[in-house]
């Protein structure tokens, strides 16, 4: 079956651990996580958690984009609350933010001691793109299979003033070339005009 797999990421993490007491660091890390858990506006279902990282999925019809791109806001938003609270409290100089990647494609399910795991090539990708070299801390990134599915196109759609966007295609040596949009968050005061840049890969 077709489905979505959609993982929020924390950014800045390894730094984060570096920088912090490892009991504190963990309780802040075990909040920071049941925040994007319980902040889950598309009503999506969880395979497992994974580090710093939530593994969400649905099976059968993508999401419009436009209500990816509010879902992964209100996300950030409650992230980013919880988050400064733990920096005024601690005192904490460490920069952590939210990252998204959202894939399409085929997944199979099974079931193993009461969980729901996810297998397929559509999640290896989802989890290679993690790793996809972008410079900003702070984006949702969705894939060209994502459109295809929707039948859209970007030119379709009307993004938030947030959003600056680039398309980008990477050649991954384990599961090849793979094409995707960032949608980069941009805070108010950096809002500029959107544009999207061709990459080479």
């Amino acid at each position: 079956m077709k489905g979505l797999i959609f993982i929020p990421d924390i950014s800045g993490f390894t730094n984060f651990v570096k920088k912090i007491d490892d009991e504190l660091g963990w309780k802040i890390t075990r909040e920071l996580l049941i925040e994007i858990i319980e902040s889950n506006p598309l009503y999506l279902e969880i395979s497992e958690i994974e580090g710093d990282a939530v593994l969400y999925y649905k099976q059968g019809k993508p999401i419009e984009i436009e209500a990816l791109l509010k879902g992964f806001q209100e996300i950030m938003k409650s992230f980013n609350k919880k988050y400064q609270q733990f920096r005024e409290t601690y005192g904490i100089e460490a920069e952590l933010s939210l990252k998204l990647i959202v894939h399409y494609g085929s997944l199979s399910t099974f079931k193993i001691k009461g969980f729901t795991k996810l297998y397929g090539r559509t999640v290896i990708e989802a989890h290679r793109l993690l790793k996809n070299g972008s410079q900003s801390n702070s984006y949702i990134l969705i894939t060209d299979e994502y459109f295809k599915a929707l039948n859209k196109k970007v030119d379709d759609l009307k993004l938030p003033q947030w959003a600056h966007g680039e398309h980008e295609c990477r050649l991954f040596e384990d599961v090849g070339l793979l094409s995707f949009y960032y949608f980069h968050y941009l805070p108010p005061l950096q809002v500029k005009e959107k544009r999207f840049i061709e990459k080479a890969a």
